[in-house]
């Protein structure tokens, strides 16, 4: 069934800052102005459901059956949840000014005042690899990413945000006449003359003609606690995982890609037999990460957790259904990856859709997409994708180049935490990962094939270690008492006592402290800030200096400084946060401290993300293209909860939703 019906009348090319050129194919499109063009001209979530005209999300709700159906399973999944967590002692409010629980108000869904706006478009072509295992004759995927954001007009201001709330609709791509994909996979390359603007790609690569809708993926924050609450995890989230089959009117819903039903697997011995039976005759395509696991043993419906989202038992669902001994008899020599039955299970742990995006993720998204120009400046991103993502570029470039060239591309997925690599024929050579960048303890490691080592004068550090989890969380960590020592860099270890049947709750224990011994905080000096603030496994904290707060550090020509005098957050900030003041949030109560500096080459550890610079702080021309690390949901719009709502007046969605945060009317 071909989608995106929307007539694609003439599409105005907008110069794009970051476009492409001949030597490199387009794996990503993030630029907001040319998303925007897409998004007004036949690429609105609106076109999904094949409704024209208005798109906020009420109209949708009354006039696209399919949208509607695809709420009302959504807000019942919500509600499961919520009893859930209410029985095991965690109940959950949509508005608070408590220390308790949060959890998605279902109205934002179907109110004229917000809409799915596209902040993506992603090259999956390499996805021909899977295609392949069903005989499909296609070339891939491309993925349009919608994200939930509102406007609306109170009390004399325009009051808008993002949610971090994901749709993503994901498309089958027609192979070439002679049924190949050089073409195709070409068509992604720019000549030397071309901008990657709309009507590039509305003639190009995204031609409708060329797309089939294939299914519509969620992955939505759906409960939040504050640090104020879990104050030694720091916080902690739930995001809800769903794929939808659209078909005019009618929904279904479909397995969820290699993640396996833990609770009906567990229940069934003989299902869980035949589920290790099938891993075992292909052991082969799991270590290369090319593989499809039968529907029959697999989840519709899972939920991810964070805070430390990588060494969660939750978001491990292979692990408490095998025991390593399960996988002993198999051959490993040949493999490239996996090379003993404790790294079988983690890789299959790491292919399921809760291992993905909580490993090498932002909050649980690889793709965030960017601010634009009227987002307000103190809920804005520096980058919008992941380091899993960022790592991934490379790979699926090679890809479509040897695909480009007539040649078998490698097909080797790597762990979603690894770094950056050199892809070569069918050599991968890892870039050493950087300061608090995951990587692997020595005897992990050793159960693998060719990994990655850390650098700048880091050593792999453990941080976290959970019950029923046999892989340790660590990262890249200056060595205890090193004179390069950062504001950001984390400085507590901790265990987290993991709860099968309810993560939410599973409990962190602080076991020790390891850097920034300061008694007091001082701009000289490095001292531990705690957990309960909202910043996970803590940070080490120098207060900005006047030279700081002038990015006197930053020199033309040198490498960035790992610190950087960004914004800080306080009591004044949860305050009004939590009384629903979003505009005096963002407009009066922010406080500068310093951060890890960061850059869409250099990204913030796991549980933070780089947050821009007000361009009207002092100097910032200076630093463009310079962020800070902030815990994630500092940043506003990474909260689903406790926003200002629209509910008492009437409202609909704009072109300008999801950007700006406090525009005077």
């Amino acid at each position: 069934m071909k989608r995106l019906a929307l007539v694609l009348s003439i599409i105005f090319a907008l110069p794009a800052p970051h476009g492409a050129r001949a030597e490199a194919p387009v794996t990503i499109v993030d630029d907001p102005a040319v998303l925007a063009a897409l998004d007004a001209k036949g690429f609105s979530f609106a076109g999904v459901f094949s409704v024209d005209g208005k798109d906020d999300l009420k109209t949708l709700y009354d006039k696209a059956p399919a949208y509607h159906a695809i709420v009302e399973t959504v807000a019942a999944d919500v509600a499961a949840l919520r009893a859930e967590m209410k029985a095991g002692g965690r109940p959950l409010y949509e508005v608070t000014d408590g220390n308790i629980g949060r959890i998605m108000d279902m109205r934002w869904l179907k109110t004229e005042a917000a809409r799915f706006r596209l902040v993506g478009v992603v090259n999956r072509l390499d996805r021909r690899d899977f295609a392949a295992l069903s005989r499909d004759q296609g070339c891939g995927e491309v993925r349009f990413i919608y994200r939930l954001a509102y406007s609306f007009r109170k009390n004399g201001k325009v009051l808008a945000s993002r949610l971090p709330f994901n749709f993503n609709a994901v498309y089958s791509v027609a192979p070439d006449a002679d049924g190949g994909c050089v073409g195709v996979a070409g068509r992604w390359t720019p000549q030397l003359d071309e901008a990657v603007d709309a009507g590039w790609l509305a003639g190009g690569p995204l031609a409708p003609e060329e797309l089939t809708f294939k299914q519509l993926e969620l992955n939505a924050q759906v409960v939040r606690f504050p640090s104020g609450q879990e104050t030694e995890f720091g916080g902690q989230a739930a995001y809800l995982m769903r794929i939808f089959g659209i078909d005019g009117a009618t929904v279904s819903e479909k397995p969820l890609e290699n993640t396996p039903d833990v609770a009906r697997l567990s229940e069934d011995a003989v299902l869980k037999k035949k589920l290790a039976d099938y891993v075992s005759a292909n052991v082969g395509a799991v270590d290369l990460g090319v593989y499809e696991i039968p529907d029959e043993f697999l989840a519709k419906k899972v939920i991810s957790w964070s805070t430390f989202g990588s060494a969660r038992q939750a978001n491990h669902p292979f692990t408490p259904l095998f025991q390593p001994a399960d996988f002993a008899g198999l051959d490993y020599s040949a493999l490239r990856l996996v090379r003993t039955p404790e790294a079988l299970v983690e890789r299959l742990d790491n292919g399921a859709c809760q291992g993905c995006h909580q490993a090498g993720s932002t909050a649980g998204f690889h793709f965030i997409g960017l601010d634009d120009r009227t987002t307000s400046p103190l809920n804005r991103i520096e980058v919008g994708i992941s380091p899993h993502l960022h790592a991934e570029i490379p790979r699926r470039e090679a890809w479509l180049r040897a695909t480009t060239e007539g040649k078998e591309p490698d097909r080797l997925r790597p762990l979603s935490f690894a770094p950056p690599a050199a892809w070569k024929d069918t050599e991968v050579d890892y870039a050493p990962a950087e300061a608090a960048m995951p990587c692997l303890m020595p005897e992990d490691a050793a159960r693998f094939g060719r990994t990655w080592q850390c650098g700048g004068g880091t050593v792999c550090t453990p941080l976290a270690t959970a019950s029923g989890v046999r892989t340790r969380l660590a990262q890249c960590l200056l060595p205890k008492d090193s004179r390069a020592m950062f504001s950001g860099h984390p400085c507590l270890t901790g265990s987290i006592a993991s709860n099968p049947s309810q993560p939410f709750n599973d409990r962190y224990t602080i076991t020790g402290q390891f850097a920034a011994f300061a008694s007091d905080i001082s701009r000289t000096a490095y001292t531990c800030r705690p957990p309960k603030i909202g910043v996970p496994a803590g940070i080490a904290y120098r207060g900005c200096d006047d030279k700081d707060r002038t990015f006197a550090a930053l020199k033309a020509g040198k490498p960035m400084p790992n610190e950087i005098c960004g914004l800080v957050g306080g009591k004044k900030f949860d305050t009004c946060v939590a009384t629903n003041n979003f505009d005096q949030c963002l407009g009066g109560a922010v406080n500068r401290g310093n951060r890890p500096a960061c850059s869409a080459d250099h990204f913030c550890r796991e549980d933070y993300m780089c947050q821009s610079l007000p361009t009207d702080t002092p100097g910032a021309a200076k630093v463009k293209g310079i962020g800070f690390c902030s815990p994630t949901y500092f940043i506003f719009q990474m909260r689903i909860d406790n926003h200002a709502t629209p509910w008492a007046s009437a409202a609909r969605a704009t072109m300008g939703a999801g950007f700006g945060a406090a525009e005077e009317e």
